[in-house]
C-alpha cells in the first residue's frame, strides 16, 4: 500500500539506481505526496492503484498534511465501503466533491484498478483549476481533449516517449505530480459581449490564475505549500565548512526575485555530503523573522533535491590519464576541458593546500589546475568527484584521500595517529567504537588535506589485517 511518509530529499532509496525521476521522487517525497515502503524501497516500476492517488492528490492539496475528509451516508459508489479499500472512502469522496474524479460505469470506482498516465492527468488538471465539464473531459473524446490540455500545461514533460493509456509507474506518477506542483493554477473569466444583432453574449474563457497586486501568476506549489524553490550549488555542512553551526548545510545560489543576485542560504538540514558540489533545489517557506526568498532557519524547510542537472563524474586518482593537451582534464580516454572563468572553478586539496579557491587573485590559470588535476595521478583509490558545467567543463573539483596510520594515544577527547595524521577531537569526527593504542586504522579525511583542520571531517576505520606468504613483485607496482 502506498505510505505518506517524508524520507527526505536526497536519502536514497534502497532501489534508487532504478528511479530515473529521481528530483520528482525525491520532490514529492519532501512533500509527502508520496513515499517509500518499510523496506526502504520505492519500487519505482511498481504501478498504483485508483485508491492510492486519490490520497496523494488530498494530501498535495493540502500541503502535505493529512485532509479531514469525510464519508457519505450512501457511499457514491458501491465497490469501496466493506472492501479491502476501504481505508480510502473519504479520499475518493473528496476528490468527487472536487470533480477531480468519477467511476468507471455501473456506480463503481474500481479502487484496486490501475492509473493510466490520462487518468492521473485528467485528476491533475482539474487539480489546477480546470472544469471538467467545461474542457470536455467526459465523453467519448475525453482522452484526447485530457492529453491536449496536458500537453499544454507540461504534465508530460520528461515523459514524452510514455504510453499515456497504459498503467503509469510510481516512478512516471511522480514526474507528472511534480510538473503538476509547477504548473500554474488556471481560472475561468466570463465576460459579456453584444453580438452582431445586439444581443449580448457570455463569454467564458481559461487562463492562468493571478493573485495580489500585481497579478502574479501562481503555481500549485506556491498556493497549496506557500513554497518557494531556491536553487543553487551544494556547498557542504558543518564537516566541511567551518562557519557553519551543527547540522546547517550552505547553498549558494541566485535570488528568485532579484535574479543577479548571489545568495548564500544557510540552514538546518541533514543532507548527504556525497551531492557536495551538484545543483540542488531548496524547496522553503519563509517563517517571520527570516530573510524573504531565502532559505534559513526561520523558515520550513520542505526538502533539498538534487535536480539532475549537474554533470558529474566520480573517479579514482588510479582513473587519471597522462594529459595530453594542456588546459584538460583525462580520464576514461577523453579530454575534459577546465574552465577558463576564474570564477568557475573552486576545487580542494590540489597542490594548492586546502580549501584554495583558485583564480585571478591567486595568479593561477586554467592550465595550471589541469596540470594539477592531471599529476595526482597515482596508483590509488582515492576519490575524485569532477563538477562540470553546461559546457562540460570541469567547474570544481573534490579530492578525498585516505591513508593507512597507527594509532598512538587515546583518550576521552582525541586520538592521535602517527603517519603525519597527528591529534584528531573525537566529537568532531567519526571514529569507530573502542578504538585502542597500537590499532592499525584506515584515516579518511573528506575535501581537506589535514585531519586536524578546524573545518575537516575524517573516519578514522579499523584496518582489517590479513596474513599470506610474498610469492612474487614488481617494483612497487604489484605484489603477488
Amino acid at each position: 500500500m502506498l505510505s505518506v511518509m517524508v524520507m527526505g530529499a536526497g536519502a536514497a532509496f534502497s532501489d534508487q539506481d532504478k528511479i530515473e525521476n529521481t528530483e520528482a521522487v525525491d520532490a514529492c517525497s519532501a512533500l509527502n505526496i508520496i513515499g517509500g515502503y518499510p523496506d526502504g524501497s520505492y519500487k519505482p516500476e511498481g504501478n498504483i492503484k485508483r485508491s492510492e492517488i486519490c490520497k496523494m492528490i488530498c494530501v498535495a492539496l493540502n500541503g502535505g498534511k493529512e485532509p479531514n475528509v469525510s464519508t457519505n451516508t450512501t457511499p457514491t459508489f458501491s465497490d469501496v465501503r466493506g472492501t479491502n479499500a476501504a481505508w480510502a472512502e473519504g479520499y475518493i469522496e473528496s476528490c468527487v466533491a472536487q470533480g477531480i474524479i468519477s467511476g468507471v460505469g455501473g456506480g463503481r470506482f474500481s479502487p484496486n484498478g490501475n492509473v493510466t498516465g490520462t487518468q492521473l492527468a485528467k485528476m491533475l488538471l482539474v487539480s489546477l483549476g480546470y472544469n471538467a465539464n467545461t474542457e470536455e473531459f467526459v465523453g467519448n473524446a475525453w482522452a484526447t481533449n485530457v492529453n491536449v490540455r496536458a500537453s499544454q500545461k507540461g504534465l508530460y514533460e520528461g515523459l514524452e516517449s510514455m504510453d499515456t493509456s497504459a498503467a503509469i509507474t510510481r516512478d512516471n506518477a511522480a514526474q507528472m505530480v511534480w510538473n503538476a506542483m509547477n504548473a500554474y493554477e488556471v481560472e475561468y473569466k466570463t465576460t459579456i459581449v453584444t453580438d452582431e444583432n445586439g444581443k449580448l453574449e457570455t463569454i467564458v474563457t481559461v487562463q492562468d490564475k493571478v493573485v495580489g497586486s500585481n497579478n502574479d501568476k501562481i503555481t500549485l506549489l506556491e498556493d497549496k505549500y506557500e513554497a518557494k524553490t531556491f536553487t543553487g550549488t551544494f556547498d557542504g555542512n558543518d564537516k566541511t565548512i567551518s562557519t557553519l553551526k551543527d547540522g546547517q548545510i550552505q547553498v549558494e545560489g541566485m535570488n528568485n526575485k532579484t535574479p543577479s543576485e548571489s545568495v548564500t542560504a544557510k540552514f538546518t538540514y541533514d543532507f548527504d555530503l556525497k551531492y557536495i558540489g551538484e545543483e540542488v533545489n531548496v524547496l522553503f517557506k519563509d517563517g517571520t523573522g527570516g530573510t524573504k526568498n531565502k532559505p534559513d532557519n526561520k523558515d520550513t524547510i520542505y526538502g533539498v533535491v538534487v535536480t539532475g542537472a549537474t554533470t558529474v563524474y566520480n573517479i579514482t586518482k588510479n582513473d587519471l590519464q597522462t594529459q595530453k593537451e594542456a588546459g584538460t582534464v583525462r580520464f576514461g580516454d577523453k579530454n575534459y576541458d577546465v574552465a577558463a572563468a576564474a570564477k568557475d572553478y573552486e576545487y580542494l586539496n590540489v597542490n594548492y593546500g586546502a580549501k584554495s579557491t583558485v583564480g585571478a587573485t591567486s595568479g593561477t590559470s586554467a592550465d595550471d589546475v589541469a596540470t594539477a588535476f592531471s599529476n595526482l595521478k597515482a596508483v590509488s583509490a582515492d576519490t575524485i568527484k569532477f563538477v562540470c558545467n553546461e559546457n562540460g567543463d570541469i567547474t570544481r573539483a573534490y579530492v578525498v584521500e585516505s591513508k593507512l596510520a597507527r594509532v598512538t594515544a587515546v583518550n576521552n577527547e582525541k586520538v592521535s595517529l602517527n603517519n603525519g595524521v597527528g591529534s584528531i577531537k573525537i566529537e568532531d569526527n567519526d571514529i569507530y567504537k573502542d578504538v585502542a593504542k597500537d590499532d592499525i586504522v584506515l584515516v579518511t579525511t573528506l575535501y581537506n588535506t589535514s585531519a586536524t583542520a578546524s573545518d575537516a571531517y575524517t573516519t578514522v576505520t579499523k584496518a582489517e589485517t590479513v596474513e599470506g606468504k610474498l610469492t612474487g613483485y614488481n617494483g612497487v607496482k604489484q605484489i603477488t
